[in-house]
């Protein structure tokens, strides 16, 4: 049996970096953005180390990664104010690129998850990304866009092989998704929150599994399911939510950049596999099978079930 013991201190913090990219993302003040970035940086500080069992290092450089970028949207803010259009939109448009960790400004990202929580690595991965991103599309030029874009897919496909760390292995994934997202946004919102919100569930589920992946117990096998599944959701294989997303946003894109995105899903294929087979099918090899098997027949059922709810809505 597995307990949970929630703190109120993570509690709280967890509710104000909730609220804090709730803010930055339905703001239509450039101040209101900027104040709930900083909101969701101070709340998810607390979550990456609450009780000090981890190494401080990737707090640090989390901190001084996102209060750099902090800074740098401040002072393009405070330019676009004083009508200094140019100087504004690059400083802001760095500093935005800088806390959402996309092309150029990328290289941090690897290094924080690989010493990071599971819990913490999941959310940078997730939701930490969904503020800076938003209005990243809003500001950036559409050739620019297009170049990050390619670039991100490419990056995250040929970074991810040969691969030892499965945490750096899902951030240089997570490079590859942020290209699909990123297309998704600049032609449709809707589309970005469910690609955003299927590629969450996976990754959660992934990492949970993980987490748990060295207990000898049925619930170590249970998780195992569950890190499957996610993973083949990462892949975007058939009949899996994964797959469902990427056909939305292939559907809606008009951008020939597609290309790009479907070539980097293709190539990570590759070290997607090699880790399922490496860990994910050895642990799922035991007395329990029959558990085992039933818990991945439930999940594909609520994958298919899943879709098709998803395409009836869009019908």
């Amino acid at each position: 049996m597995v307990s949970f013991v929630v703190s109120p201190m993570k509690l709280v913090s967890l509710g104000v970096m909730l609220i804090g990219t709730i803010l930055s993302v339905s703001s239509e003040e450039l101040v209101g953005v900027w104040l709930g970035l900083e909101l969701n940086l101070y709340g998810f500080l607390v979550i990456m180390n609450p009780d000090g069992h981890y190494s401080p290092e990737p707090c640090v450089k989390y901190f001084v990664v996102q209060s750099t970028g902090s800074i740098l949207m401040l002072v393009g803010f405070v330019s676009l104010m004083e009508q200094h259009v140019v100087s504004g939109l690059v400083m802001s448009t760095a500093g935005t690129v800088l806390k959402s960790g996309v092309f150029p400004l990328h290289s941090w990202v690897p290094s924080i998850i690989k010493n990071s929580s599971w819990l913490a690595s999941g959310l940078m991965l997730t939701w930490q990304k969904s503020g800076p991103l938003v209005f990243l599309s809003m500001i950036l030029p559409s050739k620019s866009l297009w170049v990050v874009i390619v670039s991100m897919a490419g990056i995250g496909a040929v970074g991810g092989l040969n691969q030892n760390s499965v945490r750096v292995m899902s951030a240089y994934s997570s490079f590859v998704h942020t290209s699909w997202m990123l297309l998704g946004l600049a032609w449709s919102s809707v589309v970005f929150v469910g690609y955003f919100a299927v590629y969450s569930l996976s990754v959660g589920l992934f990492f949970y599994g993980c987490s748990l992946m060295n207990k000898m117990s049925m619930g170590s096998q249970l998780s195992s399911a569950a890190s499957g599944m996610g993973l083949l959701m990462l892949m975007g294989m058939p009949p899996f939510l994964g797959f469902l997303a990427k056909v939305l946003v292939f559907l809606m894109s008009g951008s020939p950049v597609i290309v790009a995105c479907i070539m980097g899903s293709v190539i990570s294929l590759k070290f997607y596999i090699d880790f399922f087979y490496s860990m994910v099918m050895k642990s799922l090899v035991d007395k329990n099978k029959v558990e085992v098997k039933a818990i991945w027949s439930l999940v594909i059922c609520m994958n298919i079930m899943g879709g098709a709810l998803i395409l009836v809505s869009f019908i």
